[in-house]
């Protein structure tokens, strides 16, 4: 199979946070540069996924990036496994179970812009159930990829109470792929206004 295969896979933004630690009004709609956020991330990956959408966990959010937006069907409490699982029921709308789905935040505007063939690449060489990025040698849990049908199972755990990506992947096939961090780390992720700052400056050479 092509390891370039974009036609199955497709790519969704998790914009749910509040950015509490920037201005409470979300971190999709902060500036960067002469972006928002979320354009910045669209940007890194709009050539690599043959569909992309915005996940947001209510539908008082303002997106306004001309993408389709998808919304948590599970309640507020959830966290980042609410999106999971509303990226996951949109990739089956699409591609059926047999697809996959790459989900990243919108916090990380450095995403590498081989990101979808290497993690699909590792997950046809591993056959792996979810392929999460590293880099530094650490796990970034909310940067993967999916198969579509993990969506029952992840249904049936958030409703016996599990909230973090690492305890539903517990007993499922997990693979890694890392990236080297030369100038710059391709996963670094802003938080705070400081980290805001430190992105803004770091010069990133176009790939």
């Amino acid at each position: 199979m092509n390891t370039n295969n974009k036609e199955r896979l497709i790519g969704i933004i998790l914009a749910g946070g509040k950015g509490s630690r920037l201005d409470g009004k979300g971190k999709f709609n902060q500036k960067f540069n002469n972006n928002t956020l979320l354009e910045q991330v669209y940007d890194r990956i709009k050539n690599q996924f043959s569909y992309i959408a915005v996940n947001v966990n209510n539908k008082e959010t303002n997106v306004k990036l001309n993408l389709e937006v998808i919304y948590d069907k599970f309640s507020k409490n959830v966290g980042p496994l609410a999106g999971i699982h509303a990226s996951l029921c949109q990739g089956i709308n699409i591609n059926g179970e047999g697809g996959y789905v790459c989900i990243v935040p919108v916090d990380t505007p450095f995403l590498p812009k081989d990101l979808g063939k290497r993690l699909y690449s590792n997950m046809l060489k591993n056959n792996s159930d979810v392929v999460f990025a590293k880099s530094a040698n650490r796990i970034h849990p909310t940067i993967g990829l999916w198969k579509n049908n993990l969506k029952k199972k992840l249904e049936l755990d958030i409703n016996k109470g599990v909230r973090k990506i690492d305890a539903f992947t517990t007993n499922i096939n997990v693979s890694y792929e890392e990236w080297a961090v030369k100038k710059y780390d391709p996963f670094f992720n802003i938080n705070n206004r400081e980290d805001l700052n430190v992105a803004k400056k770091l010069i990133i050479i176009k790939d």
